[in-house]
């Protein structure tokens, strides 16, 4: 899929480097190509001269009517009511189906798998990772992570000032003339906003 977006031989479409401090990677210098909106589509020009001269770079855009055409029939699919129906019924089928394969055959599976040499696939378990937001911390969590973070984390460069030095967590609290003790749940003032919350995380609020 790369090699058919890269139609450009001067530029890198190779995937950039891992570094570990994302403040000493390097820039890539200023290609100065110049952006235009061509009947709803994002077109790419080298230079002016390919701008005046209408040669834009050779990438694979589908035009904005072929993609508005593409979308009228997905939603005509979507309302169509037998349609509906028919998906309804097949899905109801196929899962029952799937229900009834494994009343009968699971214990053959689970022998057939465990006579693999090598294999742990019968080991594998499933981690929920559905975590609702509204739910995940409250202010007294809040309130000792950061006491805990003050004791063992109080070297950690967390900001920059004002003239572009970097602090340590605890060059911020001197800062602010605070410390661990004085810190409380009063004093957080934490509200949640409802504003950052998902349709299925509003019941926990």
């Amino acid at each position: 899929m790369t090699d058919n977006l890269c139609c450009d031989p001067s530029v890198d479409c190779d995937e950039p480097p891992i570094i570990g401090d994302p403040w000493s990677a390097s820039i890539p210098p200023n290609l100065d190509y110049i952006l235009r909106i061509e009947e709803g589509v994002v077109r790419v020009y080298k230079g002016k001269d390919d701008l005046q001269d209408g040669r834009h770079a050779p990438y694979p855009v589908t035009t904005f009517n072929h993609f508005i055409d593409d979308m009228k029939f997905l939603c005509r699919t979507i309302t169509d009511g037998p349609l509906k129906s028919f998906c309804f019924k097949r899905l109801a089928y196929l899962s029952h189906k799937f229900q009834l394969h494994v009343l009968l055959n699971d214990l053959q599976e689970l022998k057939a798998q465990k006579q693999v040499p090598h294999r742990d696939f019968y080991n594998v378990r499933k981690v929920d990772t559905h975590v609702h937001a509204a739910s995940c911390m409250n202010q007294k969590h809040l309130l000792r992570f950061i006491k805990k973070t003050i004791k063992t984390r109080k070297d950690d460069k967390v900001c920059l000032d004002g003239t572009g030095k970097a602090l340590t967590l605890e060059q911020v609290f001197n800062l602010l003339q605070l410390t661990s003790y004085d810190l409380s749940v009063d004093m957080l003032d934490v509200h949640a906003d409802r504003n950052t919350f998902h349709r299925f995380d509003k019941f926990n609020t």
